[in-house]
């Protein structure tokens, strides 16, 4: 797997007014035996492709899509084509413009039949992959009945990747809303709706205004962004500085601060606060076991564990977590509403103590529960002025090491 500077470097060359990096989110950033490559495997565009063996990262081609946002568990990658808030209010205003049916359009379909739909009944993606079970489970909350997804040619688009994590999310919101009792429906369709369709007294003129307009602001926003971006990098205005801005980008991940507890710093990431908040608002979930793309149960096996707590140290937002108790008793615990599913855990653990259950119990997500595994003391104790004197008598199989 590629090494830290490598893939600092990489992940950083994909930002762009499309897309926000979190470098320091990415599992592969924070560990290099972490195997995740989603967002490779699901770029739509062949801007992220993964050949085997190595990555490669091609910001030209990037279409802002958003899909490589959708399938990362950390959110390591936020997209902004549109933003997650513009899109909720967009799908928002399209169900309340439907009564009660919210619309989101493929961008390739909607531009082929611009001007002949109202743009203010169906919310635009540029591709179907940018929808996210939060904003499905947002517009559950506000009310709405049906939530339809217009695509095009799948197919035949070479952006059909997009397609397979639409399906994805779907798959998963269905479960949820049937399992927090909403009686709200989404589904595919390959036609605009009759409702969205113009009226032929429609004031053409005004239209054009404001889609002008609109279209002046993006290009307005897409400069204010780019801006930004070179500001927060540092090299706007100083062409000759560009060693520098990529130099401390690196150091963000390289170093990247411990907390107290030895842990690196954790983060719940906004979708998922807000996918949480939706199914709270929706009422108590049937006490049954659900599997879906977003949330995993740890299982350790403690016989096989060695106590190194590594799992803890690299998990991303703090699901496993290290528990020290006043009689000395020490080890992880699993709070499965926090994790996310990177599989981070499994890759790194040495022993392969772990194992990552698929399915939940719905309960537990709102309840907050955890589980607690009890470690065995280490054969060696660490943050002791003697410990890598003692590791190296275990290591070596042999007491006759000394130090000086």
């Amino acid at each position: 797997m590629a090494s830290i500077d490598t893939m600092l470097g990489l992940i950083g060359k994909l930002e762009s007014p499309y897309i926000t990096v979190h470098q320091e989110r990415c599992a592969l950033v924070r560990n290099r035996h972490a195997d995740c490559l989603r967002c490779a495997e699901s770029c739509a565009s062949g801007c992220i492709s993964y050949d085997g063996e190595a990555l490669t990262v091609s910001p030209e081609k990037c279409i802002g899509c958003g899909t490589c946002a959708t399938v990362c568990p950390t959110c390591a990658l936020e997209a902004h084509h549109p933003s997650d808030a513009a899109l909720v209010a967009a799908a928002c205003a399209s169900c309340a413009a439907n009564e009660g049916v919210a619309y989101l359009g493929c961008g390739e379909l909607l531009e082929r039949a611009r001007g002949r739909y109202d743009e203010e009944k169906i919310a635009r993606v540029e591709c179907l992959g940018r929808v996210d079970e939060a904003l499905l489970a947002d517009l559950a909350v506000e009310g709405a009945r049906e939530v339809v997804l217009i695509h095009g040619d799948c197919e035949r688009c070479e952006h059909k990747r997009g397609r397979a994590c639409a399906e994805a999310v779907v798959e998963t919101a269905e479960k949820l809303l049937e399992i927090w009792g909403s009686p709200m429906t989404v589904r595919f369709s390959g036609k605009l709706p009759a409702s969205a369709k113009k009226m032929a007294d429609h004031d053409s003129g005004r239209r054009a205004v404001l889609a002008e307009s609109a279209a002046l602001a993006a290009r307005a926003g897409a400069v204010v962004a780019e801006t930004a971006v070179a500001e927060a990098l540092g090299d706007a205005g100083n062409a000759n500085a560009g060693a520098a801005p990529a130099a401390d980008a690196r150091d963000v991940g390289r170093y990247l601060k411990v907390m107290d507890d030895g842990t690196l710093p954790h983060f719940i990431p906004d979708r998922r606060e807000r996918l949480l908040d939706s199914l709270a608002a929706l009422g108590e979930p049937e006490d049954v076991m659900v599997d879906t793309r977003l949330w995993g149960h740890v299982i350790i096996d403690t016989d096989a564990c060695t106590s190194c707590q590594m799992c803890a140290v690299f998990c991303p937002t703090g699901a496993l977590a290290k528990f020290t108790d006043a009689d000395g008793t020490f080890g992880v615990e699993h709070r499965p509403s926090d994790c996310v599913k990177c599989r981070s855990c499994e890759a790194i653990c040495p022993e392969h103590a772990i194992e990552i259950s698929e399915e939940i119990f719905a309960v537990d997500l709102m309840g907050g529960i955890t589980d607690r595994y009890a470690m065995r003391p280490r054969a060696v104790q660490h943050d002791t002025p003697h410990t890598i004197w003692h590791k190296a008598q275990t290591m070596m199989k042999t007491d006759q090491v000394y130090e000086r």
